[in-house]
């Protein structure tokens, strides 16, 4: 390997690279994507993986106490709720492990894209799950 040769990546390792580059904005856009979490009757529940714990854990609890509702409940954008159901907390967690799963295939399926030469920019992807 000549001396400019080891000071510049060669056509196909810059290719990499930039299939690298996209896969990892990907895989951060469907992150966010998945922060948005779901609405369910007005109320959002973030989908990030801590709130996700969190509200693995409060179902947990509920249904170890034999409660269907909680006296008050803190949505993901601040709000307090009176005397929550939670049907609704649990319909919100498999709503949510449903949208990531789509939102991983759709990830899959852009990652696929990104290899195979047809997406050379995730402007304008559509995370719609």
């Amino acid at each position: 390997m000549s001396a400019q040769e080891s000071w510049f990546a060669t056509q196909e390792q810059q290719a990499e690279n930039r299939i690298i580059q996209l896969q990892g904005a990907l895989e951060e856009d469907r992150k966010a994507a998945e922060a948005l979490g779901v609405t369910i009757n007005g109320i959002r529940y973030s989908g990030d993986p801590s709130n996700r714990a969190a509200l693995m854990e409060v179902v947990q609890f509920a249904r170890e106490a034999q409660l269907t509702e909680f006296t008050a409940w803190k949505d993901s954008d601040g709000q307090f709720h009176a005397n929550h159901p939670l049907s609704e907390v649990e319909q919100a967690l498999h709503s949510i492990a449903q949208r990531r799963g789509a939102l991983i295939a759709l990830e899959g399926q852009y990652q696929a894209q990104v290899v195979a030469g047809e997406i050379d920019s995730i402007e304008g992807l559509s995370w719609e799950a």
